[in-house]
């Protein structure tokens, strides 16, 4: 958006309604006797704050003001403004994105400066407005050879955890984490990153900054921090990197001081293809049809951290159209999914999966999505809202398709209705993508092409990665996930009503066609997208 450079400043404030005309030529004839700007006599005067007048400038000029509380600024796209010209002018740059840096102004109207700044950089710039005193101390930190410890708002201690987590978080951004975990151990505080499944070491801090960390993450995710002896939840968004992110925060008290988790979620990812999760063609063809039935249950299973919501999520995705109401009941709501009713569970205001499923069939829903069953009630209402012409999908804590039918037998629910709302089960898991920087060919012998379960072929080819720079020596790049899609068919709903077993169910579901889990992962294998260890390492053996 273009900056109105013509209109001046006093006009701008006065417009904004923050100072009154009488108010500005004071000012101005303050200004000019103690040969000072504007918006410093303008203060000194006791008529104006730096934020008030920093929002004013903002909302005037049409430009985003940003808080620097509320993001993290990554010091390899600061260094992109050389020092001179950013204590010149009052400016910084906090972050970029393909083909744009976002460069944070003291005075937006300073031409000289904007000029200055876009011919120096190669990409365009994005224009906000800040605090100046806030933009001076950002300087001061990341410009560290000539940073000034008295510009600094915290004390030395508080500064220090401030840039602790701000480096975690943009370092967990890099490598692709989904989590944090700091934890106290032994002399040491140990932050850990979940990337692609597998929990590594991210980064160590003496233990002495163990309370200092713990508070800060406390303080930005709005929880006690007086409170160390029960565990809390809380949550913030912040952009890093040029991407904006929910924060999941949870902690837990130890028996040597809390421990603290973050999930990281990524807003840029709400808009969650099918196509991408993984599915093979038969299978996502089937999956796709099964999404335009009502009355029936979809159901998707697997362990936690198997990928089941982003499945749903893909699926909500797919379906969502203007002439249909969808509505979800979720705890949490991890993705805000642009023309979805989401619904985020409160068991503090008796406002559970079973309570919010009851009134959500009064608001005339063509889709209902249950983030999980997990007792009879729940099952029992998603069971008549089947019945009653309405999509469900929800998940389930089983390790395989089959086991989902057992499941809800188990919890009470009687064989015909399952038989009866049921359309079909999917179960999930999440495989490690071997590096493309680094994978190799080889040719596996007999007796693993035998534990394959294949027919032996000399000129078949698989993949397996060493290891290099780009996937940090773990062979690994990302993840996809495999799919078993159990259909009901018939003779299933036949064994259902008959309470077979969950050996006995997949023993015809293999006979009907159904592509196991282990199956599917050697499909990928096949294809060289993952490595047979992987699959190996997150399926079982067949129950044939």
């Amino acid at each position: 958006m273009a900056i109105q450079t013509k209109k001046r400043f006093g006009d701008i404030l006065v417009d904004g309604g923050l100072i009154s005309p009488t108010q500005l030529t004071q000012a101005l004839s303050y200004g000019h006797d103690k040969e000072v700007k504007l918006g410093q006599a303008l203060q000194e005067l006791g008529f104006v704050n730096e934020l008030a007048v920093a929002t004013t400038l903002a909302k005037q000029l049409g430009l985003p003001f940003v808080d620097f509380e509320k993001i993290i600024i990554d010091p390899e796209v600061v260094a992109v403004i050389p020092e001179l010209m950013a204590r010149k002018h009052k400016l910084i740059a906090l972050g970029k994105k393909p083909g744009e840096i976002l460069i944070a102004f003291a005075d937006p109207l300073n031409i000289f400066a904007i000029d200055e700044v876009s011919r120096h950089l190669k990409e365009k710039m994005v224009t906000c407005v800040a605090v100046e005193s806030r933009i001076v101390s950002a300087i001061d930190r990341f410009y560290s050879a000539h940073a000034s410890p008295v510009s600094l708002e915290e004390n030395a201690e508080d500064s220090a955890a401030v840039t602790a987590v701000n480096e975690l978080l943009l370092k967990a951004v890099r490598e692709g984490a989904s989590d944090i975990h700091i934890e106290p151990a032994g002399k040491k505080l140990r932050a850990r990153f979940r990337v692609d499944g597998m929990l590594k070491v991210g980064k160590e801090y003496p233990i002495e900054m163990h309370p200092s960390i713990i508070s800060r993450i406390k303080i930005i995710s709005q929880q006690d921090i007086g409170e160390r002896r029960k565990p809390q939840d809380g949550r913030f968004e912040i952009p890093i990197s040029g991407r904006n992110f929910d924060i999941r925060v949870s902690t837990l008290p130890l028996n040597h001081g809390e421990k603290i988790v973050m999930r990281l979620l990524d807003k840029s990812k709400i808009k969650i293809s099918l196509k991408d999760l993984g599915f093979n063609t038969i299978q996502q063809k089937f999956f796709e049809e099964h999404l335009h039935h009502p009355h029936e249950i979809l159901l998707v299973t697997g362990p936690t951290g198997s990928g089941k919501t982003t499945t749903l999520y893909g699926s909500l995705n797919y379906i969502n159209s203007i002439d249909m109401n969808i509505v979800t009941v979720e705890d949490p709501v991890e993705y805000e999914l642009e023309g979805i009713n989401q619904v985020q569970v409160n068991p503090k205001a008796d406002l559970t999966f079973a309570s919010a499923l009851r009134s959500i069939l009064r608001q005339d829903p063509d889709v209902v999505m249950i983030g999980e069953i997990r007792d009879v009630e729940t099952a029992e209402i998603a069971i008549q809202s089947a019945l009653t012409g309405h999509l469900v999908l929800s998940t389930l804590h089983t390790n395989d398709a089959c086991g989902a039918i057992t499941r809800l037998i188990d919890m009470g629910i009687p064989p015909f209705l399952i038989a009866s709302a049921l359309g079909m089960v999917v179960a999930q898991r999440l495989v490690r993508v071997l590096c493309t920087s680094c994978k190799k060919p080889f040719k596996p012998p007999a007796a693993l092409q035998q534990d394959m379960g294949l027919e032996f072929d000399s000129e078949l080819t698989i993949y397996r990665s060493p290891g290099c720079n780009k996937c940090d020596a773990t062979g690994f790049k990302g993840r996809i996930a495999i799919y078993e899609i159990l259909p009901i068919s018939k003779e299933i709903e036949e064994l259902i009503m008959t309470r077979a077993s969950s050996h006995e169910l997949y023993r015809q579901a293999i006979s009907e066609g159904m592509v196991s889990l282990r199956q599917a992962g050697l499909e990928k294998v096949l294809a060289g997208m993952t490595s047979l260890d992987e699959i190996l390492r997150v399926t079982m053996e067949s129950k044939e």
